[in-house]
């Protein structure tokens, strides 16, 4: 699978592919073997080296943490067309949550008309075999659900709508 990652201004191409009990990831034209338990707090072997980091999901972002350092990227399909800064800003001011990268709805964790606090988990994405949990990305009632398990998404597909609360 081929992913860019943006970081500011910057965006890296990646490419993680499974490869027996691991996978081998091309970063920057560098191939590295990971090996090993991945999920919020990882400890994995890369190139045979063990190395322990931790990563959390920041809204649309993923920060890493590793040797005392946190790294936050965006994760885009590169087949999916540009996001803009501006139009992300305004995807949270109107509420609505758009698939980070492709996968597979696992799970929706809330339902049309319900009140939602922001940063609750409400709907349950696998990709790469991971199961990823996003969060409401402001408070308020749910407007429309566009989606269901079972149903696979590409990046920037959107999930889920908000009406956000008054202040």
């Amino acid at each position: 699978m081929k992913l860019l990652l943006s970081n500011g201004s910057r965006d890296l191409e990646a490419q993680v592919v499974p490869d027996g009990a691991g996978y081998v990831v091309a970063l920057e034209g560098q191939e590295r073997r990971v090996e090993g338990t991945v999920g919020e707090s990882m400890r994995v072997r890369v190139n045979g080296r063990p190395m322990q980091a931790w990563v959390r999901r920041q809204g649309e972002n993923v920060v890493v943490e590793l040797r005392g350092h946190a790294y936050t990227f965006r994760l885009r399909d590169p087949r999916a067309p540009k996001l803009t800064r501006h139009g992300a800003l305004a995807d949270h001011t109107r509420g609505e949550l758009h698939a980070p990268m492709p996968g597979l709805v696992v799970e929706v964790l809330t339902a049309e008309g319900e009140e939602v606090e922001a940063g609750r988990p409400i709907v349950v994405i696998e990709a790469m075999k991971m199961q990823n949990a996003l969060v409401a990305p402001v408070s308020g009632r749910v407007r429309s659900i566009p989606v269901a398990p079972g149903v696979a998404v590409e990046t920037g597909q959107l999930l889920l709508a908000i009406t956000p609360m008054e202040p």
